[in-house]
């Protein structure tokens, strides 16, 4: 019999690795929402760092030379402060009350305008790694370095492997963090192996196809898609 939990997880995980692959960017996204519809919020928040191991291991040994490694320096001290809070607040918080938070959270993060932001504060990346690792711990997605990151004068190629070294650090401490608080990765050993190949597989296809694929088609459709998770989310969490 096919487990289809198991395939959904591994397909999300393939999509979710080509579109960071081709965009540098949006993935994270498609594997919380994958996650969410097939396992419960409070196994699919914890599990969104061991399936992303895959795809962002594959982007930092593909743009190994381009990672601006002061950035990622700085961003990390910021996660030691933002994973011991999230993590914390996530053990308390009732599983209803996530759901529907994290379906804001999306819906605030995916059509929020983008502005030009100017940071103008010293080391800006410390407290984006206060902010997106406490939302990251807390929702599974933080939102937050992303969207600094894509305003900075980074070209697309530091972008893409910054990220995923910062990104990959943060998800060691969230991993950390989850077990101390009793979540066991054991019981997901299956899906967490499939997600880390199928990582591999679509950061492969991904970075083959980046200067051919319409990004401004993937960004419509990418919104409509994560609206209608987003509020599927508010009303899973309204009726629990």
């Amino acid at each position: 019999m096919i487990d289809y939990v198991l395939l959904a997880i591994t397909l999300g995980s393939f999509v979710a690795s080509f579109v960071n692959g081709a965009f540098a960017t949006g993935g994270v996204y498609i594997m919380l929402l994958v996650s969410v519809w097939v396992l419960p919020v409070s196994a699919a928040v914890p599990l969104q760092s061991a399936f992303a191991a895959g795809s962002l291991a594959a982007r930092i040994g593909y743009f190994w030379h381009h990672i601006q490694w002061r950035i990622v320096g700085v961003f990390v001290f910021g996660c030691l402060f933002g994973v011991y809070l999230g993590t914390r607040t996530f053990a308390i918080l009732p599983e209803a009350t996530i759901s529907m938070l994290l379906g804001c959270l999306l819906l605030v993060l995916i059509w929020m305008p983008t502005g030009n932001l100017k940071l103008r504060i010293k080391h800006p990346f410390f407290f984006v790694g206060i902010a997106h690792s406490y939302l990251g711990a807390l929702f599974g997605v933080g939102g937050v370095l992303q969207p600094v990151m894509l305003r900075t004068n980074l070209v697309k190629l530091q972008i893409t492997g910054t990220l995923a070294a910062c990104l990959i650090s943060l998800d060691v401490m969230k991993v950390a963090g989850y077990v101390s608080l009793g979540f066991s990765y054991f019981d997901y050993v299956p899906h967490i192996v499939l997600a880390t190949i199928a990582g591999f597989a679509g950061t492969w296809a991904g970075k083959r196809v980046t200067h051919h694929v319409s990004e401004e088609l993937f960004r419509k459709l990418f919104r409509i898609l994560v609206s209608l998770i987003a509020l599927r989310l508010i009303y899973k969490g309204w009726v629990m």
